[in-house]
């Protein structure tokens, strides 16, 4: 028999038949209207009839008596293919559809990522322009002792390729060493357990080594990529870390990159200056699949200085650290490592133990960066220790804001506009003040104005001292402002509660925690209950958004911070708030305190930050200072009285109030009025030096038969004291000083200040004062001076250091000039 084959073309819609064609003949057929409409209805009930069930379809409907019954059995098949091919048709439309849509948004995103990057690549090109061309700027004094870290901002710039791929390799045999294996001896720390849910570990600090240095070993359910993204970006978990700018990437041929990143650091008191590093990163793979991210400070062999610097940045060194990172099941396995080298000797002895502990380095950087990480594990899984007021994101950004502008506050850079007011250092008040700004719906003020000073507390632990400040607010708030009215109504009506405090009552909503487990963001609302019930009105409420941390821990280098700022509603979402508050460090113990042990702590030292900022009119600036001094006079006075009742509830005998935040100078001198006026001088000019650089002037001995003051009588230095006050003239002068300056005693306090770092030295006066007020002292590079008899003196190095008089407060400036001779005109 003949094969035949059926090939059904039809459509419903147009009424058209199916034409057969057979294989043999070639020749075509087509069913009738009246077949298709039979069959359509049968494929509706039975898509594939039996071959008993055709049959009985034949006999049922005479129309179909002319089909044959092979042809019927094809046609059900062929309409069968039919609808599988028009339902996989629609599939296919639908996915293109899908799939165009998609890849029209891609291409928007795409776009919009170009643009994004041009604009980056251009603001980057431009940064490196300008750091690249400061070589024209000339630093105008040394900040430290090296002479090879005395200009903090020079850019290093690698050139040779080789020893760049070099430097990073050992860099990153050195950071493993550490990492996973004996270079350092690791000491686990007590009061630290990495714990919970989404990771476990142990935090260790070194026991001995070069500088201070943390570690930990943590566990987290998060993949390496991930971790590597939030290690990279310092400035989301670091509150410590002003910036970071990378200013050149490399690809080297293993894969690995290698980039030259500059850094900086906020200080955390007002004694010392901030910190800023220039360090090559390396990222690269390990043969066993380990993601390894290392990091150390690039030195002067390594890199040849190309621009000077912002006179309020030391300069830092970075040992070999970095974070290792071993992909493990539904997770990876982090190894971090922290090592620095802060030269505790070159800040001031009172702050020096925030600068000598790595229980300190522990808890700024690798706690903070390990709880960022556990954070973000906790967002991604909807895991919440609290039931928040508001997402996390949202809590951590306003505490983060927070903490930015308190730390801008203590800090002022000149950079960011800030200028100093009163560059008298025997004022223990720091005045600064920042132009051109605006704060939301208080736009029309076009200035701030910082104050700030430091106390040294004893007895006094930070924790119940923070406790005390929050439940006694309206002690240290209540400031009678009726003495200033148009300040106030100018300047602290923005910031503070103002008049009547006493009738103000506060009430606090809890938005949950942060970043960290012991800080607590907040909003205190102020409702000035006295004004409504006088005047029967509603008042304009004041709102404070606040921080307060610390609360939970008194060991050694702990910090409670009580932040606040106010806010509105127009206060834009990227702008640093004006925020002010208390800082309060443990400082370790002191051994002139009269304190009974309590919980294993004896003697405790305590550093108080205040910080308060204003905004105003330009116009006011006189009125607004005279305002921020009283008040913080106001703030500081409660601070002591809180600090009294601090002191009793750790059981110790309250101490003496102290106006300065260093030690009594005079404690080891005897140091008396009885005694000589240039005798005291020398012993205070001596101690003053150990105490604010660490060290003993070179030459002096103070266990030598001999007095202070016959060895600086003797002394080849050139040394020289001035007093402080409106027009600081010298008070003494060594035989060297007389010799160098041309001039005998009775003509001595004719010479000023100004004469001897006046312009011809290319440094003037007022750019000095600020940064020994700041730590203390400051270095200034080989220059020259005029004498009296108006000729050049040259010299090769010279010392400015504060002098502390017996009740601790600034009396005078001290300056040793070195190697200094007249120049031969001959």
């Amino acid at each position: 028999m003949a094969r035949t084959e059926v090939i059904v073309d039809e459509s419903i819609q147009k009424g058209k038949g199916v034409r057969k064609r057979h294989e043999e003949g070639g020749k075509y057929a087509r069913y009738s209207e009246d077949q298709i409409a039979i069959l359509e209805k049968a494929y509706a009930v039975c898509s594939n009839p039996t071959h008993f069930q055709r049959q009985q379809m034949m006999r049922d409907q005479p129309a179909l008596r002319s089909i044959d019954h092979k042809q019927l059995k094809v046609w059900f098949q062929n309409r069968r293919c039919r609808e599988k091919q028009k339902k996989e048709s629609g599939d296919v439309a639908a996915e293109n559809r899908r799939l165009h849509e998609a890849n029209k948004m891609l291409k928007e995103e795409n776009d919009g990522l170009n643009q994004k990057m041009v604009i980056i690549i251009s603001e980057n090109g431009e940064l490196r322009h300008q750091v690249f061309n400061l070589t024209s700027i000339v630093a105008t004094y040394h900040m430290r002792l090296r002479p090879e870290a005395s200009n903090p901002q020079e850019v290093p710039v690698i050139v040779d390729e080789r020893g760049l791929v070099s430097l990073a390799e050992e860099t990153r045999a050195e950071f493993l060493s550490k990492a996973i294996g004996t270079a350092i001896n690791w000491v686990p720390v007590p009061w630290q357990k990495l714990q919970g849910p989404v990771s476990a570990g142990i935090v260790y600090i070194s026991s001995s080594c070069i500088g201070v240095a943390a570690r930990a070993y943590v566990t987290v359910p998060l993949e390496p990529f991930k971790i590597i993204e939030i290690y990279k970006d310092r400035t989301s978990w670091s509150r410590h870390c002003r910036s970071m700018n990378v200013f050149a990437r490399r690809t080297v041929n293993n894969g690995g990159t290698i980039e030259l990143i500059h850094t900086q650091y906020y200080a955390p008191t007002m004694v010392a200056c901030a910190r800023d590093f220039w360090t090559i990163r390396y990222t690269s793979v390990l043969e066993d699949g380990c993601f390894v991210i290392c990091e150390k400070s690039v030195s002067t062999s390594d890199a040849s200085p190309s621009s000077p610097a912002a006179l309020e940045f030391v300069r830092g060194k970075l040992l070999a650290s970095g974070c290792m990172i071993r992909p493990s099941e539904g997770g990876s396995t982090i190894y971090l490592v922290e090592h620095l080298d802060l030269e505790a000797s070159s800040v001031p002895e009172v702050v020096r133990p925030l600068y000598e502990s790595s229980e300190i380095v522990a808890k700024k950087t690798i706690i903070s960066v390990l709880t960022h990480i556990q954070n973000v594990v906790n967002e991604n899984n909807g895991t919440q220790i609290l039931d928040p007021y508001e997402e996390p994101t949202f809590r951590r950004s306003f505490s983060h804001r927070l903490s930015r502008g308190f730390n801008e506050a203590v800090n002022c850079f000149s950079e960011d506009g800030w200028a100093i007011m009163n560059p008298d250092v025997s004022d223990d008040l720091i005045l600064s003040i920042k132009r051109k700004q605006t704060f939301g719906d208080s736009g029309n003020f076009d200035s701030i104005l910082c104050v700030k000073l430091s106390l040294l507390l004893q007895n006094v632990l930070p924790a119940s001292m923070l406790r005390l400040l929050k439940e006694r607010r309206s002690s240290w708030m209540n400031f009678n402002f009726t003495s200033h009215p148009v300040a106030f109504s100018k300047a602290a009506g923005f910031a503070l509660p103002g008049l009547g405090t006493h009738s103000l009552s506060e009430t606090t909503v809890l938005l949950g925690q942060t970043n960290h487990e012991d800080e607590v963001l907040e909003i205190v609302r102020f409702d000035n209950i006295l004004d409504r019930q006088q005047h029967n009105t509603s008042s304009r409420d004041l709102y404070h958004l606040q921080i307060s941390n610390g609360m939970e821990n008194n060991g050694f280098g702990t910090c409670s911070e009580l932040i606040f700022a106010p806010i509105d509603r127009n206060i834009p979402n990227e702008s640093v708030l004006l925020a002010s508050g208390f800082r309060v460090y443990s400082m370790g113990t002191s051994s002139h305190s009269n304190v009974a042990s309590n919980e294993g702590i004896n003697n405790p030292l305590t550093m108080v930050i205040i910080a308060f900022q204003f905004p105003f009119q330009s116009h006011l600036v006189g009125d607004v200072e005279a305002m921020a001094r009283g008040y913080l006079r106001h703030v500081v006075s409660s601070v002591k009285e809180i600090s009294l009742e601090a002191a009793m509830l750790l059981g110790a005998t309250p101490a003496p109030e102290t106006n300065s935040i260093a030690a009594n100078p005079a404690m080891e001198y005897n140091v008396t009025p009885e005694l000589d006026f240039t005798v005291n001088l020398a012993n205070l000019m001596f101690q003053s030096y150990r105490l604010s650089l660490g060290v003993d002037i070179l030459g002096l001995n103070p266990h030598s038969t001999d007095s202070l003051l016959e060895q600086m009588h003797n002394h080849p230095y050139a040394i020289l004291c001035f007093s402080l006050g409106s027009l600081p003239v010298c008070i003494y002068a060594n035989p060297a000083g007389f010799t160098m300056i041309e001039t005998t005693p009775d003509n001595l306090q004719a010479l000023s200040l100004d004469r001897v770092l006046g312009s011809a030295n290319n440094l003037f006066l007022y750019s000095v004062l600020p940064t020994i007020q700041q730590q203390g002292y400051v270095i200034l590079p080989p220059g020259n001076t005029l004498s009296m008899m108006n000729r050049i003196v040259l010299y090769g190095k010279a010392v400015a250091w504060q002098v502390l008089a017996a009740d601790g407060s600034v009396s005078g400036l001290a300056l040793a000039f070195m190697d200094w001779c007249f120049p031969d005109i001959s």
